[in-house]
Parts: C-alpha cells; structure tokens; sequence
C-alpha cells in the first residue's frame, strides 16, 4: 500500500512531464513560424501591383470623319518586385471606336518604381456614346482603365424636305415662302453656302437668308426666303442645296405651277382703218374678241388641271 508521501511525488512527476511537453511544443510551433517564408520572399512571390496614370480618361465630344483624338497613359510599378508586362487589349461595348497606338510596354519588364506609356486613340463613327476598358495582364493578375467618348455631327434638316408655292402667272410678281432649317446634330456648325440647282433654276430665286456663315448650335434655327416666279407655263421644281459641315448636301425640293399670262386686247381705232377695205365690221370684230377669249379660257383651265394633277400627286405620295 502506497503512502501518502509517494503519491504526492508520483503527482508531482506527472505535473512535471506535461509543463515540459508544452513548452517543447511551444518551441516548435515557434521555430517552424521563424523558418516559414514571408510574402515577397522566394518560393512565394508577391503579387504585381500596376497603376495606370491616369486610371480613367474621356475623349468627350469628337467630330465625325475628323481623324481622331489620342490619349497617353503611364503604367507604373508600385509595388516592390520587377515583372513582365503582357498584351495590351481594348475591351467593351464601344471597343470599336477606340485603338492603340504608339507604346513601349510591349513585352517590357518594369522595375519597382519605373513606368512605361501606351497611346490611345478615339475616332467615333456614328453620334453616340461609347465606353471601353483598357487592360493589360500581368501574369494570372489583370489591370484596366476606363475609356469613354462621344461621337458627335452637326446636321440640318428643313421643317419640310419639299416647299409647294403653288401656282403663280407668269409675269407676275410671283409668291414668297419662308423655309426654316435647323441643327438636329448635337454639336454646333454651320452652312456656307445656299444655292438652287437642277431642273428649273430660273424659276426661283434666294431672296434674303441668314444662314450662311453663321454658326448653329444644336437646336438652333435660320431662315431663308425664297420666291417663286416662273418664266413659263407648266409645272416647275427645283432644288435648293446648302452645303455645310455635315456629311454631304442638305436637299429641299422647290415645286410650283405657272400659269399663262394676262393678255391684255388691242385698243380699238388701229391706224389704217380708214383705208379702204381695211375696216371690219362690228360684227366681225366682236367674233374675235369672243374667239380670243375662249382661248384665254381654255388657257386658264389647262394650267388649273396642271395644278391640280401636281396636288394630287404630292397628296398621293
């Protein structure tokens, strides 16, 4: 049977044994943390860290057709370790508007702190908005910056793409129409020149306008008068064109009818009528005077069914 004194020392060996598995534990866990390799160190390398300078650009509003605009960015290493610079890619839904240029981060190695540029350029080809990333890899690790631009146009459009100035004598002082035309673009420009060509031209006139050389911002309206005088019976038209900053001829159709002239009778009391047998009878010289105005008649109606064939015609379409 076991004293009370040897119990206590068996305990007291235990209690030994157990502080002194702890703290060889202790060590090693302590040994194996000082052995292990910290971030950055060989075995496990650290991951890139590229900044694009600037880290987004807008092109903001850019012509169309004009050429282009170009951007210069800068790919900088921040962080601690040199790496190799892969690809560069332009990437999203309005990618297609934008395009590298010169660069010499092609394939190069950039030490920590060094940089390299890539030139981007901007060239829209509709009147919209566009958006896309510029990116380059590094490895499995992908940096970007955003793109955005806006293409943009000046563009005139009448109120109506034809003018009717109806029927008109010839010989008279003929009919005046207004023709407004404004800017539907969303950037300003302007018209330098207004003329009418095609067809007939000398049935109409340019009166006053205040469109030429003026600038148009998007919205905005000028006027132009033009007359209608026909030198002829018969349908006219024409085409009055202003040319400007746009992409070709802004076209408006200019159509009218003339119609015949007045003719005003001979007075009576001719010279020579008391000459023997060159008088007429009353009788005979009202027959003419009725033979005339039936074909004055005839005449008139022949231009109102012109007029009225032309209106029909323009209803129709």
């Amino acid at each position: 049977m076991h004293s009370l004194e040897d119990v206590s020392k068996s305990a007291g060996r235990r209690f030994a044994f157990s502080l002194l598995a702890m703290l060889l534990v202790a060590l090693a866990a302590a040994s194996f943390a000082a052995a292990a390799p910290e971030e950055g160190e060989e075995g496990t390398p650290a991951p890139p860290q590229l900044v694009f300078e600037p880290d987004h650009y807008d092109f903001g509003l850019q012509p169309l057709n004009w050429g282009s605009q170009q951007a210069t960015f800068q790919l900088r290493n921040v962080g601690g370790e040199p790496f190799q610079i892969g690809g560069p890619q332009i990437s999203g839904p309005g990618s297609s508007a934008f395009w590298t240029g010169n660069s010499n981060c092609y394939g190069a190695t950039l030490q920590p702190g060094d940089a390299c540029y890539a030139q981007i350029n901007f060239g829209p080809y509709s009147i919209d908005e566009y958006t896309a990333q510029f990116s380059v890899n590094v490895g499995s690790y992908s940096f970007a910056a955003d793109l955005s631009g806006t293409g943009g146009r000046a563009t005139f459009a009448p109120a109506a793409s034809t003018t009717d100035f109806g029927v008109a004598r010839v010989g008279s002082p003929g009919t005046v129409r207004e023709i407004a035309i404004s800017n539907t673009g969303n950037m300003p420009g302007g018209v330098f020149i207004a003329v009418i060509a095609g067809g007939a031209i000398g049935s109409f006139q340019i009166l006053d306008e205040n469109c030429t050389g003026v600038e148009l911002v998007p919205d905005a309206t000028c006027t132009l008068q033009v007359r209608f005088q026909p030198v002829s019976e018969g349908v006219k038209k024409a085409t009055l064109g202003l040319f400007g900053e746009s992409e070709g001829p802004t076209p408006i159709v200019l159509t009218g009818v003339g119609s015949a002239p007045i003719v005003v009778a001979a007075a009576a009391g001719v010279a020579g009528q008391d000459e023997v047998g060159a008088s007429s009878s009353p009788r005979s010289r009202h027959g003419k005077r009725r033979q005339k105005a039936i074909q004055r008649a005839k005449r008139r109606r022949a231009a109102l069914n012109q007029a009225r064939l032309v209106l029909r015609a323009q209803a129709g379409e």
